[in-house]
């Protein structure tokens, strides 16, 4: 199962090996918190789910787990996307990794599940890179993120753009994998900023 940030009554069922209705009995007993959609279906946080599996001794599924950390990798080179997705991967840490093709797709995840690390490349069509990093930054909500700005751009100004605007790290394509994935753990194990 995908990881989402609500789950439905059936999803529920699925993970606990119950029937819906159960699920829906534990809503109506408000031992699950829920909220209701316009159209009347049942939605659950992922966290409450987890919150009411501890409190009632129930074994919580490995898809429930949290990964130690979430980075989203955004570019509009699929490859490129892909190729960082696979960087990761072979991490020897708990690492989720989500790519996204463009700067409006990486703010509507973003509302979903704020990453830990955001690796942004600056130029894309649409919304660039530097608007990504300035929106981020000056909400309260999001100015945490860890971001990671690459380019294929050589320009030398673009740097100081990307860091100016928010970026923690700057690097230009292509780039020694080695030292790029280097720094990027480093952000990650970093202290936040409150």
């Amino acid at each position: 199962m995908a990881r989402k940030s609500f789950l439905t009554t059936f999803e529920i069922s699925q993970l606990c090996e119950v029937n819906p209705t159960t699920v829906q009995n534990w809503v109506k007993e408000k031992k699950l918190k829920a909220h209701v959609t316009p159209g009347g279906h049942r939605r659950i946080r992922r966290e409450d789910l987890v919150s009411f599996m501890k409190e009632f001794g129930m074994p919580i599924p490995e898809e429930l787990h949290d990964p130690a950390f979430f980075i989203l990798v955004v570019d509009d080179e699929r490859e490129v996307v892909e190729l960082l997705k696979s960087l990761f991967g072979k991490a020897e840490e708990d690492l989720e990794v989500e790519g996204a093709e463009s700067g409006v797709e990486a703010l509507l995840l973003i509302g979903e599940r704020k990453p830990d690390l955001l690796i942004l490349d600056i130029i894309m069509p649409g919304m660039n890179g530097l608007e990504v990093c300035g929106k981020l930054k000056t909400a309260r909500a999001t100015r945490n993120i860890k971001i990671v700005a690459v380019s294929g751009d050589h320009d030398p100004s673009l740097r100081a753009k990307s860091i100016a605007a928010g970026a923690d790290s700057f690097f230009t394509k292509p780039f020694d994998m080695m030292a790029f994935r280097t720094e990027c753990m480093n952000l990650l194990h970093s202290p936040k900023v409150r």
